[in-house]
């Protein structure tokens, strides 16, 4: 249903805007008395809608068996139906977890604010000083691992936790000892074939991120088996060949989702990424501009920007990059350390002694680097007030 609503909502948008065209130029044209330059003018007209309608319209068409019925599959409904089981007072969520959740479970947001939900999913240490005075007995952690992916490692590796639950759109963790998920059975079905290969191509990578590989692993080569030539499949079979470092496979998976749709955001990081780690920068850099410029403040594609550059020797635009990156972190709450010191070493090989200590002093100044790590900034610090004298 959710499908085909959206399909009329374009149709209906294209429509609108055919009669709306049309209604200006037939006023126009009523205003003209030269009957070929009526004609010159309507036909023009005619041809301009039907170039700029009919090709969006046909690409719906011929992607119609790709359409999603199962709103499983498209907000997570299973993660919801758990935490109206839980007291939902005492559950920690991460940020885009509280964000996907308020809409289905209303008094969800009261558990934590988000804007300790960005700072403590990164910070495992903050997160059990707070764990300690708010009691929570669940955590919820969903959307992109990456947001989260400090916190997930220590659960995982805590003995007070353990993983109650696995979805296609996260985890569920429960305080206190207890079984780990079953993996999906061989003969698991989730309405079509289609729904199916999109259920286990989104767990799979749940699964990867939990280093259950093999299970990560049978639910891709199931997915490609029941829908190849999927563009969610195949776009989720790009991120789990890169994230096993089969750059290749990456390639030409990522390339096939984008050939069934060309502005697929996950599918050009995911090969501007394997084209980065296979030395071909140049091409990755393309890829990565074109996805700034439809987001612009995506933290992942700006330090992937700041990765090329540098590679590339372009300590300039690295900085640039960077730059953006720490204004971005600062303002979210997330921990900038690690972004400021390579925008130091940026502007170190710039040249540029004064932006380049500042930031190494603001990132010894946080609090968020080892020992070795903040002796190796001093170190430098030193090395660049010796050469200048300052």
């Amino acid at each position: 249903m959710l499908a085909t609503g959206q399909w009329l909502a374009v149709f209906a948008g294209w429509t609108l805007a055919a009669l709306a065209v049309f209604a200006v130029v037939h006023a126009i044209v009523r205003l003209l008395d030269d009957k070929r330059v009526r004609g010159i003018l309507f036909g023009s007209t005619v041809v301009l809608v039907l170039a700029t309608s009919v090709p969006p319209l046909w690409e719906m068409f011929t992607r119609r068996s790709e359409r999603i019925w199962d709103l499983r599959l498209l907000v997570p409904l299973e993660l919801a139906d758990k935490i109206r089981e839980t007291d939902r007072e005492r559950v920690f969520a991460n940020p885009a977890a509280l964000a996907q959740l308020l809409p289905l479970v209303p008094d969800f947001g009261d558990s934590v604010s988000m804007a300790d939900s960005v700072l403590l999913s990164r910070n495992p240490s903050k997160w059990r000083e707070d764990f300690r005075r708010m009691k929570w007995n669940a955590v919820l952690l969903s959307g992109p691992v990456g947001e989260y992916r400090p916190l997930l490692d220590h659960l995982m590796a805590s003995p007070d936790w353990h993983l109650a639950f696995i979805t296609n759109y996260g985890f569920l963790f429960r305080y206190g000892s207890g079984l780990p998920p079953r993996s999906l059975d061989a003969a698991f079905r989730f309405g079509s074939d289609q729904e199916t290969a999109v259920y286990l191509a989104q767990i799979a990578g749940y699964y990867g991120a939990v280093r259950r590989s093999a299970d990560a692993r049978a639910c891709i080569e199931r997915a490609l088996e029941l829908a190849p030539d999927n563009t969610s499949v195949l776009s989720h079979a790009a991120t789990f060949a890169a994230a096993q470092k089969r750059w290749q496979d990456a390639i030409s998976y990522s390339r096939r989702a984008l050939e069934n749709d060309h502005g697929l955001i996950h599918a050009k990081l995911t090969q501007a990424l394997a084209l980065f780690e296979t030395g071909e920068a140049e091409k990755a850099e393309e890829l990565v501009n074109d996805v700034l410029l439809e987001t612009p403040d995506d933290m992942y594609t700006l330090f992937l920007s700041a990765r090329t550059r540098r590679s590339l020797n372009d300590y300039g635009g690295e900085a640039e990059s960077l730059e953006r990156l720490v204004a971005i972190a600062s303002k979210t709450g997330a921990p900038t350390a690690s972004y400021r010191v390579y925008l130091g070493q940026a502007y170190a090989r710039q040249g540029l002694a004064e932006p380049a200590v500042r930031n190494y002093r603001a990132a010894l100044e946080s609090g968020q680097l080892d020992a070795r790590q903040s002796d190796e900034l001093r170190d430098a610090i030193n090395a660049i007030e010796s050469k200048t004298g300052h």
